[in-house]
């Protein structure tokens, strides 16, 4: 989003989940990584280095997860994954500090960056943008837990992203929304 003014905060606009929700601030981003057992069990993620098109089309026992992206961006990577990984540490590490967290989640590109172990250089700042893309646009069909209950859902990895510059260009942040499903299995530890 480019701001009028490069002092005041971006706000989203009334539309945006965003605009509903509390800001969990990431202060640092350095967390211990924590695996999300659910995104390792199964296939959701494309194992390519280069777009993948073509759906994953995965059934074990009751199990079922079909998986598709959008031809202009490709399916979510496994390296796409570190950034939902990192966001569920960061959650993780503020609950047990006894801090607010919330689905929607406010960081700058830098901190994730270095804690993901990625380079912070501009190109690194535009394959996070594709990562974000990639992670909105593809979409996930499956029975998922939830609880001691089974699912059938239909999601994307992210709901919305943004970015916030100033006026010169200047990245200052970035925003995401989790989806409820994945923000709970989180703190449901």
């Amino acid at each position: 989003m480019l701001r009028e003014d490069d002092h005041d905060p971006a706000l989203p606009g009334e539309d945006s989940e965003r605009s509903r929700l509390d800001p969990f601030v990431v202060a640092t981003g350095d967390a211990p990584p924590r695996d999300q057992r659910d995104l390792m069990e199964r296939p959701f993620f494309s194992l390519a280095k280069t777009p993948r098109n073509k759906p994953i089309l995965y059934k074990a026992a009751d199990i079922e997860v079909q998986v598709f992206g959008m031809p202009e961006h490709g399916m979510a990577t496994i390296w796409d994954a570190d950034v939902l990984i990192w966001a569920a540490s960061q959650i993780v590490a503020a609950e047990n500090n006894g801090l607010t967290t919330s689905r929607f989640v406010r960081f700058t590109p830098y901190h994730l960056l270095r804690a993901i172990g990625r380079p912070t250089g501009n190109h690194q700042y535009r394959l996070l943008k594709a990562a974000l893309a990639r992670l909105q646009s593809t979409v996930i069909a499956t029975t998922i837990r939830n609880g001691p209950h089974w699912r059938r859902r239909q999601f994307s990895w992210i709901n919305e992203w943004e970015e916030m510059t100033t006026r010169a260009g200047r990245v200052e942040g970035m925003e995401f929304v989790l989806p409820e499903w994945f923000y709970n299995s989180v703190i449901d530890r």
